[in-house]
Formats: C-alpha cells, sequence, structure tokens
C-alpha cells in the first residue's frame, strides 16, 4: 500500500514521552508532525482504529495552566500503519493521523516540536 506525500515533516524528539490509551500505556513517542504522530510498542497496534490517547509532557515544557497537574493532553488518532521495528524486531512502530486534537493541545503539540527536536 502506497501512502500519501507527507504534508508536514516529522521531528525526531531528543527523548521519548510516554502514551496511553485510557490508562493502559501502549508505548512511547518516537516522532510526531503537526498531522501525527510515531509510536514504539510492545506489540502491533490495529490499523485503520482510531484511539482515543493520552500523552505525558516533560516538565520543563511551558503548561498551558499552571495549577493543570496533570501534564497530559489528550486527542483522537487513526492508526495508518504498523510495522516491526527494523532495528530491534521485538517492537513495533505504528504511525497515526490526528483525527480530533484541541486547539490547546495542538499549541502545546505545536511546542513540542519546536523545543525538544534534534537539531
Amino acid at each position: 500500500m502506497k501512502h500519501a506525500p507527507r504534508e508536514h515533516q516529522r521531528i525526531y524528539l531528543t527523548f521519548y514521552l510516554r502514551v496511553f490509551e485510557d490508562d493502559e500505556f501502549i508505548g512511547f513517542l518516537i516522532d510526531i508532525s503537526k498531522d501525527g504522530l510515531m509510536i514504539m510498542s510492545e506489540g502491533p497496534l490495529l490499523t485503520n482504529k482510531f484511539y482515543k490517547l493520552k500523552m505525558k509532557l516533560p516538565s520543563t515544557l511551558e503548561w498551558k495552566d499552571a495549577k493543570d497537574r496533570d501534564r497530559v493532553i489528550e486527542f483522537i488518532a487513526q492508526c495508518r500503519w504498523t510495522r516491526h521495528d527494523e532495528v530491534d524486531k521485538e517492537f513495533y512502530l505504528s504511525g497515526f493521523e490526528f483525527t480530533e486534537l484541541h486547539e490547546d493541545d495542538n499549541r502545546i503539540i505545536h511546542m513540542l516540536i519546536e523545543e525538544f527536536r534534534l537539531k
């Protein structure tokens, strides 16, 4: 299956953030763009499924409200593909496209991209 060309370049982060579906840990954020993200997990994720995801944010990132202690953003993303990691076959990589993302959380994602990308 051939994928459409990427509209926004993916940014590889300098460290991995934890991603959850509901309260279940599903994997680590590997890279992110304005359109989606890639997660590394211990098992394959379901292609074409819409996931309600939460991502824990680093304490160094400027937060939307000083009273907020949970430091997570929530969004819905569709898993577009999943495959074995080429480097370590014990793990899987899955690509997600954002389908529902609140404006404040979108701003946080842009901050992540700018502040924590590999230079």
